[in-house]
């Protein structure tokens, strides 16, 4: 007995520290730009952020930070998505999670 309610604390404790975006967060994809969680940034497929720091006038101020190479020679086959600070890249052979900060592979 003392077993089993160790082991379903050991459940819930497991199954609470999983982290999946809300219906509500896919519904409103491209108004939170924290996150990408749909392909096309929204349902609507617009591609759109409403982000304002990159414009016609500062774009050529953007520089990589990191890159990365999945070692893959068709290369990368959609738009990564990203939610709580991790980006997700997908392609014909794997899933990849990586630590948007550093660039590192989860």
């Amino acid at each position: 007995m003392k077993l089993r309610k160790l082991a379903a604390i050991a459940f819930l404790f497991v199954t609470n520290s999983v982290s999946a975006q809300t219906l509500d967060e896919l519904k409103n994809d491209g108004q939170n730009t924290e996150n990408v969680t749909t392909y096309g940034m929204g349902y609507s497929l617009q591609r759109y952020s409403s982000l304002i720091q990159i414009n016609k006038s500062t774009v050529k101020r953007l520089v990589p930070v990191w890159s990365l190479s999945l070692n893959n020679d068709l290369g990368e086959q959609a738009q990564p998505l990203i939610y709580n600070s991790v980006m997700y890249v997908t392609n014909v052979k794997w899933t990849v999670a990586v630590d948007v900060a550093t660039g590192r592979q989860i």
